[in-house]
């Protein structure tokens, strides 16, 4: 079992064989990228899925099959877990294996999606031309693969062998593949199920009715090749000098969307990205109709975009005017240390990011939330600095120290709120009956917020001079520094996205270690 979960190199590798067939893959996620990953080319999903959460550390675990097409690895799930695109594509990053992730469901549908314009890799790059003009493995290929897979598993040994065996049989159908292949759509079928017959023939082991079987395919083969050299006939209304449709130009169509895709913002750019992929694919499959039809949406999408990003109804202009307005002022606000310095950047920032990816709208927004807080300081008759002064007063620092543990303890009462959710919903499902038994490893995470802080607040109210308050005010900013980078942590990151109940305690946390950073820095 342990072999079967894959690291670096040879996780790489069994990626890279996605753009042959599907393959079941499972992924448990553990803490701090200690993730596990199968991939196997024989087990069921569902198996894979059993061993994964056996291995890994984690309590929940996602598996279905995947496939390689170009640098998009296609997951399609029977089970999920939170943030998968985004947490496999950031660990494959860290095994070496630059792609993209797209989860799907059952049906097709796209779940999640991390799709962006990756850096070259030689060893794992596959332009869209290539997937246009690379031959799409057939069913007879992937029969044959398995034969050569299982030849020596299923071969008897030297000394009893018998004039027939499986690798000879394996490979008198690997040399009947190129015809089969060739075959029309009604023969290629019965070829192809006669084919799958002879595969489970040899792997148990009934060599003679194999080679029957194997038989009465090269005397089918030999048949078509008779019929191939006398000639055939163009069918019915099909015009032999008609030109092929031209799939090359349609790759080089794709090739052209994709730079233009890169430049442009999510969300926009992870659906077009998609919708791309699709048309590879249809390429892929000589769909010349239907992935001229694609691509011509993809344009016009892409169009469309552009149109809306460059200026909309004028806020491109808008925003400038409104840029050069407010700067001024919030550079005086941070000077005089007036007003809520903290919602001041962080809203005003907000709108600066939002214009640099072309959402004028929202940053116009943004823009006027800005303003508002803005005026609202110019009306305050103490400055931040003056109310940090007083923060740094015995009477301050209780107060400062009362609000924190009301945050602390929300925290708390937010994990007991998230357990609790996940205990109901998973309750009565098979293969989640730990859950509930081990979900308190959540309080877990919350471990690193502790009293510390609280204690060095308390210490610093009761100093009895400037100098002892000094000291104990440096610790107090380590601590807060602490906090901070638990607060950083993948896990509270995630948490307030957990999907099951609503919670605020990574951003309720840092506002509350603001204030306490901000009166501590006086």
């Amino acid at each position: 079992m342990a072999d079967l979960k894959l690291e670096g190199a040879e996780l790489k590798k069994m990626v890279k064989l996605g753009k042959k067939k599907p393959l079941s893959f499972a992924f448990c996620p553990g803490l701090q990228n200690e993730h596990t990953f199968m991939i196997d080319r024989r087990k069921a999903p569902a198996m894979l899925g059993k061993l994964a959460r056996k291995e890994g550390t984690g309590k929940k675990v996602a598996f279905g099959t995947f496939e390689l097409k170009g640098r998009v690895m296609e997951m399609t799930c029977e089970s999920t877990v939170p943030q998968m695109a985004k947490t496999i594509k950031k660990y494959l990053k860290t095994q070496k294996t630059l792609v993209n992730v797209l989860i799907l469901d059952a049906d097709g549908n796209t779940l999640e999606s991390d799709v962006e314009d990756l850096p070259d890799d030689p060893t794992m790059e596959e332009t869209l031309q290539d997937q246009a003009t690379r031959e799409e493995p057939t069913e007879t290929t992937q029969a044959q693969d398995d034969v050569s897979e299982d030849a020596q598993q299923y071969a008897p040994e030297e000394s009893d062998a018998p004039a027939m065996d499986a690798a000879a049989l394996a490979a008198r159908l690997k040399a009947l593949q190129p015809d089969i292949a060739a075959a029309s759509d009604d023969a290629a079928e019965k070829l192809k199920k006669a084919m799958t017959g002879a595969v489970s023939q040899i792997k148990s082991s009934a060599f003679e009715q194999a080679d029957k079987t194997i038989t009465a395919l090269e005397n089918a083969v030999a048949r078509l090749r008779q019929r191939a050299e006398a000639g055939q006939v163009p069918e019915a209304g099909q015009d032999p000098a008609s030109p092929q449709p031209d799939f090359q130009a349609l790759a080089i169509r794709a090739k052209a969307l994709q730079q233009s895709i890169a430049d442009i913002a999510e969300p926009a750019k992870g659906k077009l990205m998609t919708a791309l992929s699709s048309a590879a694919q249809t390429i892929k499959a000589r769909n010349h109709e239907a992935a001229d039809a694609l691509l011509g949406k993809i344009e016009a999408a892409v169009n469309k975009t552009r149109t809306a990003t460059t200026d909309g109804d004028g806020n491109a202009t808008k925003w400038e005017a409104v840029q050069a307005r407010l700067q001024p002022v919030v550079d005086k606000a941070m000077t005089d240390r007036r007003g809520d310095l903290a919602a001041i950047n962080r809203s005003f920032d907000f709108a600066k990011d939002q214009a640099a990816e072309g959402n004028y709208a929202n940053a116009l927004k943004a823009a006027a939330k800005t303003a508002e807080l803005l005026k609202q300081a110019a009306t305050m008759q103490t400055t931040a600095a003056a109310q940090e002064a007083a923060d740094l007063s015995p009477e301050g620092l209780v107060k400062l120290r009362v609000a924190w543990i009301e945050t602390r303890l929300g925290m708390k009462k937010d994990i007991e709120g998230l357990k609790s959710a996940i205990d109901d919903a998973t309750r009565g499902i098979d293969g989640m009956e730990e859950v509930s038994s081990k979900s308190s490893v959540l309080f877990d995470y919350i471990s690193g917020i502790d009293t510390s802080l609280e204690q060095a607040l308390q210490d610093m109210a009761d100093a009895q001079d400037t100098e002892t308050r000094n000291a104990l005010k440096r610790n107090a900013m380590q601590i807060v520094e602490t906090y901070r980078d638990v607060l950083d942590s993948d896990f509270f990151k995630a948490v307030d996205d957990n999907g099951f109940v609503k919670t605020n305690i990574r951003s309720s946390a840092l506002n509350s270690l603001q204030k306490v950073g901000a009166a501590l820095a006086a």
